[in-house]
């Protein structure tokens, strides 16, 4: 059982508006992050994303991710440049750059971007750089 390193988890600020759309308030119901000794991951309660830390190519904290500016809105998002964003609220968030092999590895990896909400970002920029070792 891998043991945890960093946890955080609250509800997203905008969870009272899901009322209005009452059958995704299951999926958005709490925003966590979670770093293991083998994995990251984050996201929304039924709507999360798993990395191996030796799959992260680097992590780098941002300063301030205003969602609607930025990402066109909260929740999980995608932009032009092919990043996908969980952004949950605006502050302070970290970008991740992940490599992954597709097909049981027969093929070069594929190169993926994601942007995600966390309170602090630097210690967990910091933590996923310690596991680069």
């Amino acid at each position: 059982m891998s043991s945890i390193i960093y946890h955080e988890s609250y509800p997203p600020p905008w969870r009272p508006l899901l009322i209005l759309v009452f059958p995704l308030l299951p999926i958005f119901w709490t925003y966590q992050i979670t770093i293991t000794d083998t994995t990251l991951t984050f996201g929304y309660s039924y709507a999360a994303t798993t990395i191996h830390l030796n799959d992260i190519i680097s992590a780098t904290p941002i300063e301030h991710v205003n969602g609607l500016r930025n990402w066109g809105g909260w929740g999980i998002r995608f932009n032009l440049r092919g990043e996908t964003g969980y952004i949950c609220k605006n502050g302070s968030a970290v970008k991740i750059v992940v490599k992954k092999n597709k097909n049981g590895g027969e093929c070069e990896p594929k190169i993926y971007v994601y942007v995600f909400s966390c309170d602090e970002a630097s210690r967990v920029c910091h933590i996923l750089k310690d596991n680069e070792d």
